[in-house]
């Protein structure tokens, strides 16, 4: 290891604590170089020793010849230099406590200089120290991770300038020495001034100093060579530059503010008011581009207009004002970049809290589909219990009937038992019970046949009703004692049995029709035929549609594939909510009338009768169902509502809704892929679905 010091005029004496056989190559035969001097400066750390490190083994001509010139820039310090990696822990060892090493320069003979730097930072003395790398490489991979950690102050190409070398060296000094706290007065004394031809000083002047000072500036300097400048007074709202249209002139604000826009796809957005600067125009202007920005004065302002001749002869006549105009440009578009980036670091927080937001509408969007099936379930639990009602209403009759019946059995059984004459009862029995319906001109005919026999119009009544059908079989019931009686009995017995099965069928219909409606849906799609669905609503709607007129026009269609319920339950809202719009109307009618003490006018149908026509036509792909009324009509402003969850026409009325009928009827109709129509006026509505012939899978 060799250890430089460059006292001016000192004498070279050895370095103490550095072990002999460490001075190598070239500079072991320069001396005067290889000596120690303390700094002599009065700061507060006066004598205390301050080093350079140079790092590297003069292989290619690089170590000792920087060493030489920083020795020569930096006469104060104590200049040390070491071969490689392998000396740092001894030189870092060879320091005392008050030594103190600024800046580390390595040169391209070091192999691996990313290592040489990690192992720096593990000694105490060389930690937080920043580097200078000095090369004749074409291009380095070993600097990475120095760059990374901020150990980097600068990389210069050998062979180097004086000037270049010692200015870099000089800032990396200073910048180690703020950041340990140093004032600048304290870092004066002690490194001293920089070297009078180190190249020190800002990129450009004006970047440090208020914005305002150097406009001013900038202004002095234009109205030198092109006299003064008259100052133009503008209100707010007038485009000093418009978005694509050229640009003539460049606007230097002296007072007020000026904002600039762009138009995108969604209208003219805000890009810049604050950050928008003194410069209008420059560099559209530069570029001899159309303006990027359309600029707009916020307010009353007050600005000087410089084209781009002038600028050009300004410029040309004083170089000097070219910087001052670079300076205040480059502020200005800083000020933007620094915005746009503000501005694109907002948009990355919003997308991500966009994301979240969207993630939890998810959550509450999953919610609300378990809640709406859950409402359809209970909507069609309370429509069976709606039902219910029409059930018991229905089965009454055919009920009655069996009863009925049964007694009349009963008699006619022992009657039966009792006669000697079973056969003739057994086939009018038998006769009863497939005899086909005949119209009364027939029975009329056949009394005449008989009168002949029985001689008893009212016997020969009775015989055609009980369904001898010539007078041969009159003649042998007639011989036989008690054989009319039997014939008789057995016919009633027949027409007995024929009720109870007629009876029988009529609740199988009826109860197979709710099955149908209440049983919950398999998973898979079946192939439904629309119209013994509309049939079986029908049969279990009767009660709702009594005293209205049901038109069915069926045509032949193929099946559709459905949930046959779902579709029940759709059929079902729409024929309830027509009649309940009709008996509605007339009731309202009605009760305004009564209370006006008048006569009810008449519903928008007119004197018409009130009608519920019910049409399955085939389309193209589809299966078209029509339900249509002839009620009052849905009004217009609410045509659009009524298919929103809880809206109902109902509200007030002894018959109330939830105003969940027609959003579950949407709902399943879109399931199914089908759509649903509305075409409505007073006297007049009808509601046109279309559901297709092909499977259609189900959204979730």
């Amino acid at each position: 290891m060799d250890a430089a010091v460059a006292g001016s005029g000192a004498q070279a004496q050895p370095r103490p604590g550095l072990a002999r056989g460490w001075t190598r190559g070239p500079m072991a035969e320069d001396a005067s170089v290889l000596a120690r001097t303390d700094v002599r400066s009065g700061g507060h750390r006066a004598g205390y020793p301050i080093h350079l490190l140079v790092v590297g083994d003069d292989s290619r001509s690089i170590a000792a010849p920087v060493t030489r010139d920083l020795a020569d820039a930096f006469p104060g310090l104590c200049l040390d230099r070491v071969d490689g990696a392998g000396d740092l822990v001894d030189y870092g060892a060879s320091l005392g406590a008050q030594d103190h090493v600024l800046m580390g320069l390595v040169t391209s003979e070091v192999p691996d200089i990313d290592e040489l730097i990690d192992c720096a930072a593990t000694i105490p003395v060389l930690r937080g120290m920043q580097w200078v790398v000095v090369t004749d490489a074409a291009q380095h991979r070993d600097l990475a991770r120095c760059m990374q950690s901020g150990a980097l102050s600068s990389v210069l190409k050998s062979p180097w300038t004086l000037p270049l070398l010692a200015g870099q060296a000089y800032s990396t000094m200073v910048r180690y020495l703020r950041g340990c706290g140093y004032s600048e007065g304290q870092i004066r004394s002690l490194i001293a001034d920089p070297p009078p031809f180190a190249v020190q000083g800002p990129l450009l002047e004006g970047l440090d100093r208020d914005e305002h000072e150097v406009v001013m500036e900038l202004l002095a300097g234009v109205e030198r060579v092109l006299g003064q400048r008259p100052r133009l007074v503008v209100p707010g709202g007038i485009q000093l530059v418009t978005q694509g249209e050229p640009v003539w002139a460049v606007y230097l604000v002296l007072d007020g503010k000026v904002s600039l826009h762009r138009d995108s796809a969604r209208g003219e957005v805000l890009a810049h008011l604050a950050s928008s600067g003194p410069l209008i125009g420059l560099v559209s202007l530069a570029r001899a581009e159309n303006a990027f920005f359309t600029g707009t004065t916020t307010g009353e302002a007050t600005l000087v207009r410089l084209t781009t001749e002038q600028l050009q002869i300004v410029i040309s006549e004083d170089p000097s004002i070219g910087a001052t105009l670079t300076a205040l440009a480059i502020r200005s578009l800083t000020r933007r970049l620094m915005r746009a980036e503000d501005l694109h670091l907002e948009n990355a927080m919003l997308a991500e809290d966009l994301e979240a937001q969207k993630q939890a509408l998810a959550a509450t969007l999953e919610d609300l589909r378990a809640t709406r099936a859950e409402l359809v379930e209970r909507a069609r639990f309370a429509m069976l219990g709606e039902l219910s009602a029409g059930i018991a209403h229905e089965l009454n009759n055919p009920v009655t009937a069996l009863v009925r019946a049964a007694k009349h059995l009963h008699e006619d059984v022992d009657s039966v038992l009792a006669s000697p004459a079973a056969a003739s009862s057994r086939e009018a029995m038998a006769r009863a019970l497939t005899v086909p319906p005949r119209s009364t001109s027939v029975e009329r005919a056949l009394i005449r046949e008989l009168l002949p026999v029985v001689a008893d119009h009212t016997l020969a009544r009775r015989l055609v009703r009980a369904g001898v059908q010539g007078a041969e079989g009159a003649r042998t019931l007639a011989r036989t004692p008690g054989g009319i009686d039997a014939y008789e009995a057995g016919a009633r017995l027949g027409g007995s049995l024929r009720s109870v099965l007629a009876a029988s069928d009529r609740v199988i219909e009826l109860t197979q029709s709710l099955k149908g409606y209440a049983r919950p849906d398999a998973e898979d799609l079946k192939p439904v035929d629309v119209r013994d669905g509309i049939d079986d609503v029908l049969r279990l709607t009767a009660h709702r549609v009594r005293g209205i007129r049901i038109d069915c026009d069926y045509e032949d269609v193929p099946p559709v594939y459905a949930h046959p319920a779902k579709l029940q339950q759709v059929w079902t809202n729409l024929i309830v909510n027509a009649a309940e719009a009709i008996e509605d109307e007339s009731a309202d009618k009605a009760s305004a009338a009564e209370n006006a003490g008048g006569v009810p006018e008449l519903p928008a149908r007119g004197e018409a009768d009130a009608l519920i026509r019910i049409t399955v036509r085939p389309a193209p792909g589809c299966v078209s169902v029509t339900i249509c009324d002839n009620g009052p009509g849905i009004d217009p402003g609410i045509v659009d509502k009524i298919m929103e969850p809880h809206f109902t026409t109902k509200a007030g009325r002894v018959r109330f809704g939830l105003g969940m009928g027609m959003s579950i009827v949407r709902t399943i109709i879109a399931d199914h892929g089908g759509s649903l129509a509305i075409d409505t006026h007073p006297g007049s509505t009808t509601m046109r679905i279309l559901l297709p012939t092909q499977p259609h899978e189900e959204e979730s």
